[in-house]
């Protein structure tokens, strides 16, 4: 039997199981598969969404050369096994597999490409050949390895401390306390207030467009207004020249690709590799040992932050297709978030380089 159809990836994976396996009840860690009594769970690189997927129990030859990880391990079943997502649903069109040993061969391809993402459209491929077996049940065995999932970390990632935040302090000082502290509490109640001038038009009926607006109206309510007013031009314009202020202000346009991403966004023209999508982007921020990820304090109610995120981030929106007026907000917004306390310096220069010609 091969069959070839779509299973549903939920939170990384989903399951070759029996019905009763208790699959938290795992043995062995592969960077594939995990496997344990009567069951084996896929790992997968997308976050949610479809998957391509055969299953095979024919004597074909399969080439692991073929395929980017190949894991395998033998398993137990003493029930059918199916093909399960997280959420115990049953995969329609893979026939359930009989009772018995198997050796489970686990392929794997495109797991990079979309890491961590949620998709519509299957970015990725697994093959699970099952051969009738007498061999002991085993531990994974690593067949092949060219991707990078579930790799172990390339360098140290800086933690961030998410229990605390940054607020105004006397004599205009800054000062960290706990998120959940009177002090903190006091900042969140001035949230969402837009200095008492609320917003029209298509601000206040998108929603999406209120949310980020909203943040930026916190800390500069005509910034909104006069941002809204910009021609569409303008905007995109403005947004990608916050991508270069944010991958300038976290030190990334000392990199060849980063100043080549920039210049592809400005001439719109295929980026680097890297940077086709955001999860491919943040995993070279991630894996690179030569680009340094540093910690800044927050600011406003703000825990601490990585510039080259939220650098990274601005780029992202600057080469979105998201329409005009919401791109500027969220790449103004993201900006903002790279220069942290220094923020109104920002501030400054949008209104000296934007928005001094508008009034």
């Amino acid at each position: 039997m091969t069959e070839t159809g779509t299973v549903q990836v939920d939170h990384h994976q989903f399951l070759l199981t029996t019905a009763d396996a208790d699959t938290t009840d795992v043995t062995d860690e592969g960077t594939l598969i995990w496997t344990g009594p009567g069951f084996v769970t896929i790992l997968t690189g997308i976050a949610h969404g479809p998957a391509t997927l055969t299953v095979d129990t024919s004597a074909t030859h399969h080439d692991v050369d073929e395929w980017e990880t190949v894991e395998e391990t033998v398993i137990d079943a003493d029930s059918d096994l199916l093909v399960i997502s997280l959420d115990g649903n049953v995969t329609s069109g893979y026939p359930p597999i009989p009772p018995g040993r198997y050796r489970v061969r686990a392929h794997a391809r495109g797991r990079d490409s979309h890491w961590d993402l949620d998709v519509t459209e299957p970015t990725e491929n697994y093959l699970l050949h099952l051969t009738p077996t007498t061999e002991p049940v085993r531990a994974i065995t690593r067949l092949r390895k060219t991707d990078t999932a579930y790799n172990p970390p390339a360098k140290q990632i800086p933690v961030i401390d998410y229990d605390h935040v940054y607020v105004s302090g006397p004599g205009g000082t800054t000062i960290k306390v706990r998120h959940d502290s009177p002090e903190a509490q006091a900042v969140y109640a001035q949230r969402d207030q837009w200095a008492g001038r609320l917003p029209t038009g298509r601000i206040a009926a998108n929603r999406d467009l209120y949310l980020v607006a909203s943040t930026l109206a916190d800390l500069d309510r005509d910034l909104v207004d006069d941002i809204d007013a910009l021609t569409d031009e303008r905007q995109h314009a403005l947004a990608r020249w916050c991508a270069r202020r944010a991958f300038e202000r976290a030190g990334l346009t000392v990199f060849d690709d980063f100043r080549a991403a920039l210049d592809a966004m400005d001439n719109n023209t295929a980026p680097p590799a890297d940077f086709a999508n955001f999860s491919l982007a943040w995993h070279r921020l991630e894996t690179d040992p030569g680009i340094p990820l540093t910690v800044e304090p927050g600011f406003g109610g703000r825990p601490e932050f990585m510039p080259q995120y939220t650098a990274l981030t601005t780029y992202m929106y600057a080469v979105s297709d998201l329409e005009p007026v919401r791109t500027a907000f969220e790449a103004v917004r993201s900006c903002i978030g790279t220069y942290g306390q220094h923020y109104p310096d920002l501030i400054v220069r949008i209104r000296a380089e934007f928005l001094a010609a508008e009034h």
